[in-house]
């Protein structure tokens, strides 16, 4: 081969520099430089009780986190002493208020309305707070809570009317109007009556229901009706099974039928 001007022969052909390199000793692998650095270490006991110690102490960290959040989110708080939206959060937009059975429920309404009867300016600022943002999901849930308390107060009532006959259907009805009328008297706050003033309050509302039908003829009074049933399927009837609903319709049929002046 012929060298132009200023170019040098190389001392090694292309091939005699192959042969040296296959020849040559390879150096370590990254994979073995990185063994040998951390075989000392975890060669030694002392390091390996160290690593297992810290490995126990994160599992125990998580454990205690993952526990502290489920507690978070699943606990009952305490009505009278926890932050008021907290306990209205509770209340309205948990699926754990339903899971309570219906008295603690009702006893929880209770301790709940009396809170915001005496309610500090901090609670009602916190509870004003709560308010503001509620807004799509958190309505539906707070219909929810609302709609199956008070469908299982009424469902309950209504397996043990089934079975009545007689006098003893008639005597329940008012025992369970009594029951209901208390309940919400107690919750917004309205002064104690009797069971006498219960029932003459209730037969007096529902004959002025039955006037106001009357006074609006029986096209307005159909849409009225066709509304309330409407609002009921949307708001109450998808929270319950069709049995559930047979009852509790025709328990609160026969409580309007009986009330009624017309009876």
């Amino acid at each position: 081969m012929t060298n132009r001007p200023g170019q040098f022969e190389p001392l090694l052909s292309d091939q005699e520099r192959a042969g040296a390199a296959a020849a040559a000793p390879a150096g370590p692998t990254v994979s073995q430089r990185l063994q040998a650095a951390i075989t000392p270490y975890t060669s030694s006991p002392k390091f390996m009780q160290r690593l297992g110690a810290g490995v126990v102490a994160l599992t125990m960290l998580a454990l205690c986190v993952s526990g502290y959040l489920y507690w978070e989110r699943h606990h009952k708080p305490n009505y009278a002493l926890d932050p008021i939206d907290d306990v209205a959060e509770f209340t309205f937009l948990r699926d754990d208020f339903n899971n309570l059975s219906i008295d603690e429920r009702l006893k929880l309404i209770r301790e709940f309305a009396d809170r915001i009867r005496s309610a500090t300016s901090s609670d009602s600022a916190m509870l004003a707070s709560f308010a503001a943002g509620i807004s799509g999901k958190a309505r539906e849930q707070i219909a929810a809570n609302a709609s199956r308390l008070m469908l299982d107060m009424v469902d309950r009532s209504a397996l043990e009317y089934a079975n009545l006959t007689g006098s003893d259907r008639e005597k329940f009805l008012e025992k369970s109007v009594i029951e209901w009328t208390r309940i919400a008297d107690q919750v917004g706050g309205r002064g104690d009556r009797t069971d006498e003033e219960i029932l003459a309050d209730v037969k007096k509302e529902t004959e002025q229901r039955e006037k106001m039908r009357e006074r609006m003829g029986p096209e307005r009074s159909a849409r009225m009706a066709s509304g309330i049933m409407s609002f009921l399927n949307s708001n109450v009837a998808k929270h319950s099974n069709p049995i559930q609903q047979q009852r509790t319709l025709q328990m609160m049929a026969d409580v309007n039928k009986h009330f009624s002046r017309k009876r």
